[in-house]
């Protein structure tokens, strides 16, 4: 998880390690493509700029593992 370790903010980087450990490649591609979801954002408490650091993070990390 080095790129979601890079991450300075603690709730972008508690949301992408979220994200990494819960869900699949292409379901983080399918994310990263189309538009921040606003429930994860109210619930997590982010900004939609958080929201989208976190998932492209977490993206990475997980292609780097393939």
């Amino acid at each position: 998880m080095s790129m979601i370790n890079q991450l300075k903010d603690v709730k972008t980087k508690d949301f992408a390690k979220h994200c990494y450990e819960s869900s699949s490649v292409d379901k983080l591609r399918e994310a990263s493509a189309g538009s921040a979801d606003q429930s994860e954002m109210e619930h997590w408490g982010l900004t939609e700029g958080q929201w989208e650091e976190a998932i492209v993070a977490a993206l990475a990390d997980h292609e780097a593992k393939e």
